[in-house]
């Protein structure tokens, strides 16, 4: 009887998942990190694994398979993910596509002919930001979706609609987007709210030097950095010593910087894309508080590390941001409301003892968004799909 048990388990089939990401380690970033713990996780519990990404190989040793697309011109970085794709997928009991519009449109493309079942990591809507970033729309997301657009738009639309029926279930990382793939038409049993995680950060009670204020976004319109820009001389009359740090880049970087200027403020500094994990919780260190002016936002990776931090916090009350920030551990204001913006960052400044409070009300909400957490709700996500 024993050697039949363990002839059983010999040949008993390990589920194989096939993971593509548009980055991955080396490459830093929120959806790298969750691929990599995601797959030594499932490794441990005798998961089969392969993960597909772009960008060159490292030396780094790993118990799962990575394949990887190299750079090059769009086209034949296409061609690539699309038979790597396919190459893999075959072999594969599930496919998880943690990019929507790259990734995911090969991965849905595989799993429709295939026949395989497809998890999908949804945290944005790629056709509402180039009708914004294009000046197309003035409308938020949720406005979006229920009005006629053009072609060019309607084109990637219909691609967008595609992928998300296309798969079996699809992960959102906060109530918010839950309700705009429903305003999409998406039946809400396919989706599953996971939460993102955020690592905690031994707390730091040194002062900084300045009353600096930090804000960390992509350089799109919708981030509304102009208008902290332009706040900034009025902030100064009020804090001589107030300082806005702008971490980040993208297509505004130079219309931003010129603005800047413009403004004659003397102390707005442009950091530029900041990856590495120390330098970026160098600038949370050396912020009295952080600031994200944004029309559109879905559960802030940003947001989140300056809660860790424990840094008191001004948002606005758009998209995701009010399941984090409360009132009681930060400050939510009306989307680019220039009074209600200058008027927290110097209430925040200028008052310690409020600015302590939320703070430390703010490290303690952050303990709720755990690796764990993250990774128990994806693999109970895929064995319910496995059966």
């Amino acid at each position: 009887m024993t050697n039949i048990i363990l002839l059983d388990n010999l040949f008993m089939h390990k589920p194989n998942l096939f993971l593509s990401t548009g980055i991955f380690p080396p490459a830093i970033g929120g959806p790298s990190l969750v691929v990599e713990r995601l797959a030594n996780e499932l490794t441990k519990r005798e998961y089969k694994c392969s993960v597909l990404t772009f960008g060159e190989k490292d030396s780094s040793e790993r118990n799962y398979q990575v394949e990887r697309v190299l750079f090059s011109n769009k086209a034949a970085r296409s061609i690539k993910l699309y038979r790597k794709t396919f190459k893999l997928a075959k072999e594969a009991d599930i496919i998880y596509a943690f990019d929507t519009y790259t990734n995911g449109f090969t991965a849905a493309l595989a799993a429709k002919k295939l026949k395989k079942p497809l998890i999908l990591r949804f945290t944005g809507d790629s056709a509402w930001e180039y009708a914004f970033n294009f000046g197309k729309t003035k409308d938020d997301i949720l406005a979006f979706q229920k009005k006629p657009q053009r072609f060019v738009v309607k084109l990637k639309i219909k691609r967008r609609n595609f992928i998300l029926k296309t798969a079996n279930k699809i992960v959102t990382d906060c109530e918010f987007l839950k309700k705009v793939l429903k305003e999409i038409g998406i039946d809400e049993k396919k989706i599953k709210v996971i939460n993102n995680a955020v690592e905690q950060v031994e707390e730091n009670n040194s002062a900084p030097k300045e009353k600096s204020i930090l804000t960390m976004a992509r350089l799109v319109p919708w981030k509304g950095i102009d208008t902290l820009i332009e706040l900034m001389p009025a902030i100064k009359k009020r804090v001589p010593k107030a300082k806005l740090v702008i971490a980040g880049d993208g297509p505004e970087r130079k219309s931003l910087e010129k603005l800047a200027k413009e403004t004659g403020a003397d102390s707005i500094v442009f950091a530029g894309k900041v990856v590495d994990p120390v330098k970026k919780q160098k600038l949370f260190q050396n912020a009295d508080i952080f600031a994200l002016n944004t029309f559109y936002e879905g559960m802030s990776n940003s947001i989140l590390e300056a809660m860790a931090s424990g840094k008191a916090i001004i948002t606005t009350n758009q998209g995701g941001n009010p399941e984090l920030i409360n009132g009681k551990n930060g400050i939510l204001v009306d989307y680019n409301n220039a009074e209600q913006i200058e008027s927290a960052i110097i209430e925040l400044l200028s008052n310690s003892e409020l600015s302590k409070k939320l703070s430390e009300n703010a490290r303690e909400t952050s303990k709720k968004y755990t690796w764990d957490a993250l990774l128990e709700k994806n693999i109970e996500v895929i064995k319910k799909i496995l059966g």
